[in-house]
């Protein structure tokens, strides 16, 4: 392996680490999930544009990439939501599912009949997700478990924009994090608690956490492989529960741990699966 490529890997691996610090960080904030929201953002929108300065990389602003702000935006506020009312084990597999969200909308909207495999990936993810689900049910935990489900199809929604000829992924995380600050604005000035505390975790949940996530994410995307890139970032859904059960006590049952294991493993083997194949075609 080339040492870029390593280079790329190590960023990736990194990034990855950083967005797993995200259940943590949002349970401990004791701000409700909209100032939280637009707090991080005020930190992460700094970072992120200072990454699109130093690299080179030129903003572009029209419909598509506005668009798709709209759509990093309302995930980001529904990410911070579901991780308020639910479990991090299921907030975070259940934006996961947005790959099995694209294959549904590129049916309904683009007509674009779906492979054998992408069929049987989506039954086992869809098993996955109610088994998950049926857990929050009577915990009182299933809003949080919706809006989860509503993070991945925004996130499906983002993904699908950027492979347009006019959409730029890193314009449109940038805006949607600047344009989240101002819809998180009115509730933060609300808010009573800003002690040191609190807003060096507002503080490490922009910079390190979305900021630098997102910045090392991108980097590593430029230098590494896409599967091995795909494999490495799978790291997040795992570790993102694992630090929340150790740091702040919130475990989760055998049941839970089951329907997430399903759909991580469905969704990563589905990715492989793609990916190869997008590979033999290049060849």
């Amino acid at each position: 392996m080339k040492s870029e490529q390593r280079r790329g890997l190590l960023y990736v691996l990194l990034g990855a680490i950083a967005f797993s610090l995200g259940g943590l960080f949002v349970k401990l904030m004791p701000w409700p999930a909209m100032p939280v929201s637009g707090g991080r953002c005020i930190f992460s929108s700094i970072v992120i544009y200072l990454y699109i300065r130093f690299s080179g990389h030129k903003l572009r602003f029209n419909k598509t990439v506005l668009l798709g702000a709209v759509f990093v935006s309302a995930m980001l506020v529904c990410y911070v939501t579901s991780m308020k009312y639910t479990t991090a084990a299921n907030a975070i597999v259940l934006e996961y599912t947005a790959p099995i969200f694209i294959i549904l909308f590129e049916a309904l909207i683009f007509k674009k009949k779906p492979k054998k495999i992408d069929l049987i990936v989506s039954l086992l993810v869809f098993a996955g997700i109610l088994i998950v689900v049926s857990e929050g049910l009577g915990k009182g935990n299933l809003k949080g478990d919706l809006i989860a489900l509503l993070s991945g199809v925004f996130y499906a929604f983002t993904i699908m924009l950027n492979d347009f000829e006019d959409g730029d992924p890193l314009s449109s995380v940038f805006l949607g994090h600047f344009m989240t600050i101002f819809i998180g604005l009115p509730s933060i000035v609300s808010e009573s608690d800003f002690s040191l505390p609190t807003l060096l975790l507002l503080a490490a949940l922009g910079i390190f956490q979305a900021g630098a996530g997102y910045s090392l994410l991108t980097a590593g995307l430029r230098l590494c492989e896409p599967l091995a890139d795909s494999l490495v970032a799978s790291i997040e859904p795992v570790l993102n529960p694992i630090l929340v059960a150790i740091f702040y006590k919130e475990y989760v049952s055998a049941r839970t741990m089951l329907g997430a294991f399903i759909v991580i493993a469905s969704i990563a083997f589905y990715n492989i699966l793609s990916l190869k194949a997008a590979e033999d075609e290049i060849k």
